[in-house]
C-alpha cells in the first residue's frame, strides 16, 4: 500500500483524502467481486458435472472459467431430451433454472471489465482502461462507485437464485 493508505488507517490526513478513500473502497469492493464470484465459479462447475452426468465430468469442468461453464451447461439443458434422460421435470421450473445459469455469464462479463481493466488515480480515483480483446489500444472508462459496489450483492443474488432454481429440477441433486 503507499503511504496515502497508511495515513488513512492510522487515521491521518492526506491531501487528497477523499480520493484515497474513493480507492480503499475500489479495492474492497474488488475484492467482494471476486470472492463472490468465485463461489458461484464453483457452484456452477458442479452443476455443470451434475448436467453432464459422468463421475468423469469433474474432471471436464475443473480449470474452466464461467464462460465455458455457462455455454456448456445451457447447451446440455437445451438439448437435454435429446442428449440425456430423464427431463430435468416442469419446462417452467427448466426455464428458469436456465435463466440463472445464463444471469452467471451475464454477470461475469461484468465481473471481467471491472477485475481485469487497469485502474489509474485520476482526480476520482474511478478511472479504468479497458481494451477489446486485450488489443493494446485502451479507452479510459469512468467508473460509478455503485457500478463496483453493487456487482458483489448481485453475484450473491445469482447464487441463491441458482441454488433455488438447482432444487426444482431433475437430475441435479439427488432425486
Amino acid at each position: 500500500m503507499n503511504d496515502a493508505v497508511n495515513e488513512l488507517e492510522d487515521g491521518g490526513e492526506s491531501e487528497n483524502n477523499a480520493d484515497d478513500e474513493i480507492r480503499l473502497m475500489r479495492r474492497y469492493h474488488l475484492g467482494a467481486i471476486a470472492e463472490e464470484s468465485a463461489g458461484l465459479e464453483s457452484l456452477l462447475r458442479g452443476v455443470f458435472a451434475s448436467l453432464l452426468g459422468s463421475p468423469r465430468a469433474t474432471v471436464v469442468a475443473a480449470g474452466q472459467n464461467m464462460t465455458w461453464l455457462t455455454i456448456n451447461a445451457l447447451a446440455i439443458i437445451d438439448t437435454n431430451d435429446e442428449v440425456r434422460g430423464p427431463s430435468l421435470g416442469d419446462p417452467e421450473k427448466v426455464a428458469r433454472f436456465r435463466a440463472a445459469i445464463k444471469q452467471c455469464g451475464d454477470l461475469y462479463k461484468r465481473r471481467n471489465q471491472l477485475i481485469h481493466g487497469a485502474w489509474f488515480d485520476g482526480d476520482a480515483a474511478l478511472t479504468q482502461l479497458r481494451s477489446k480483446w486485450r488489443q493494446p489500444q485502451a479507452f479510459a472508462v469512468e467508473v460509478q462507485v455503485g457500478e463496483i459496489e453493487g456487482l458483489a450483492e448481485e453475484f450473491n443474488k445469482a447464487s441463491g437464485e441458482l441454488m433455488a432454481a438447482i432444487f426444482e429440477v431433475k437430475g441435479i441433486l439427488a432425486e
